[in-house]
């Protein structure tokens, strides 16, 4: 039996998008594995909330993660729940993350979108495996290797005792550590961490007990996996092709990109492509990609480090009135107006 009682000695993709009817935002995606979709309501990002996050998110956070600031999560999206929270770096890295030697209270589990995200552990290096979950044992010591781009992955973390209640469930379970051992997400792991992501966006009332039960459902799904249990059906049927095609707009969307490429990128006809994508994502490639310039624009307005012609140029837009063209378009203000907003 797996109980993990005593203390014993991390992070880090395939990229989704969920659909709300008010308004959409992209995230983050595993290449060839499952498209996933994420929501943005009709007042902004999830960043918008989040920041300042309140001193009750934050010591939340804490429990889960150990002593992490608010200026390290800086360019982490964070959901956040009582026992489970889902981190997302997305124009920069955790600063908490990259702390030499450092441990956290609870379980991690980080699905990796990439083989960038490298991490220092044990005396040795651990690369990241696209689509694979990485599992991390409570005050394992080790940190994240910095790099040139940001990593790609969405960590999940889970209180200790929470995550050990759910093992005593599975009297088989051999009682040993993970060690930094990589597994297979269940086909189900995508569509759970969009609902706790959607519920904890909505700020609606039960919300705590709601991120309490998807919550759960996301420690079996990876008890289940971790352990090869039988799998669910794979319920998600997004094209492998899009997946691609998705993935390269995620690491270019900086760059000028055309219809033609990806759609060679998907080995498709650029009729085809469109049709299949729009079907997949909701959104015709090219609008797909400005909403996902936006995302990162507004993210990198949050932390405030960028002049908005920077951050019109690093996110890909033509110019300074282009982005604020767009941003106006979508989101009904200006990108100075949300600076002034969130500020």
């Amino acid at each position: 039996m797996h109980l993990m009682l005593q203390p014993m000695k991390f992070h880090s993709g395939v990229q989704l998008r969920l659909h709300n009817p008010r308004m959409d935002r992209i995230w983050l995606y595993p290449p060839s594995y499952i498209y996933h979709q994420s929501i943005i309501r009709s007042r902004g990002c999830a960043g918008d909330r989040a920041f300042p996050m309140t001193d009750d998110i934050l010591a939340r956070i804490r429990r889960l993660v150990g002593t992490v600031s608010r200026e390290q999560l800086r360019y982490v999206e964070c959901f956040v729940g009582d026992r489970v929270a889902l981190f997302i770096p997305s124009v920069g890295p955790c600063f908490y993350a990259v702390t030499p030697d450092h441990a956290h209270p609870g379980y991690s589990f980080f699905l990796t979108f990439d083989d960038e995200t490298r991490i220092a552990a044990e005396g040795k290096i651990i690369t990241s495996k696209p689509g694979l979950v990485l599992a991390v044992d409570p005050d394992a010591v080790h940190h994240e290797l910095a790099a040139d781009e940001p990593p790609r992955y969405i960590g999940i973390f889970i209180e200790r005792n929470f995550f050990v209640r759910q093992l005593f469930i599975y009297p088989d379970i051999p009682d040993e550590p993970f060690a930094f051992r990589s597994f297979p997400p269940g086909p189900e792991l995508i569509s759970l961490l969009k609902d706790f992501m959607n519920e904890a966006e909505a700020g609606l009332p039960g919300r705590d007990t709601l991120l309490e039960a998807v919550g759960t459902r996301i420690a079996h799904s990876l008890i289940r996996a971790a352990f090869a249990f039988p799998p669910m059906s794979d319920r998600l049927g997004a094209r492998l092709e899009i997946h691609r095609a998705v993935e390269y707009l995620h690491g270019h969307y900086a760059e000028k990109v055309t219809v033609a490429v990806l759609a060679r990128i998907a080995a498709m006809s650029p009729s085809h492509f469109s049709r299949t994508f729009r079907r997949e994502t909701g959104h015709p490639p090219l609008d797909y990609l400005i909403r996902l310039r936006l995302q990162k624009g507004r993210l990198l307005l949050r932390a405030g480090d960028d002049t908005i012609t920077t951050i019109a140029l690093k996110c890909g837009f033509a110019s300074p009135s282009h982005f604020t063209a767009c941003h106006q378009r979508h989101f009904g203000i200006s990108p100075s107006e949300y600076q002034k907003k969130i500020g």
